[in-house]
């Protein structure tokens, strides 16, 4: 994918923006928009991605919520000890459904 690398002027503007900012070519038109919240986004998603540890995909994510809900209503709020348990016990019940990518 192409790319274009900003100077330090650009990059200044573009982290100091609160809203979207304009691009344009050397004659002024307008190419583009370039929004900092995104970039921000973007960064962050990044940044997860590479962090280490495990990954969950998000079926396994809904999955997992949806245990936790029913394991509650089946016996009422509990604490996050009883939780961390919980959770222990489904991922290893069934690593493909509630497991990190990669477990089962």
């Amino acid at each position: 994918m192409p790319e274009i690398v900003l100077t330090e002027e650009q990059a200044r503007i573009l982290a100091g923006a609160a809203t979207a900012v304009v691009v344009r070519d050397p004659s002024g038109v307008a190419v583009g928009m370039l929004d900092p919240k995104e970039a921000a986004i973007i960064a962050e998603a990044k940044r997860r991605l590479a962090a280490r540890g495990p990954k969950y995909t998000g079926p396994a994510v809904m999955a997992m919520l949806d245990a936790l809900q029913a394991e509650r209503d089946r016996i009422g709020p509990f604490d996050v000890a009883y939780m961390e348990d919980f959770v222990r016990r489904l991922e290893a019940s069934d690593p493909a459904k509630y497991g990190p990518k990669g477990s089962a």
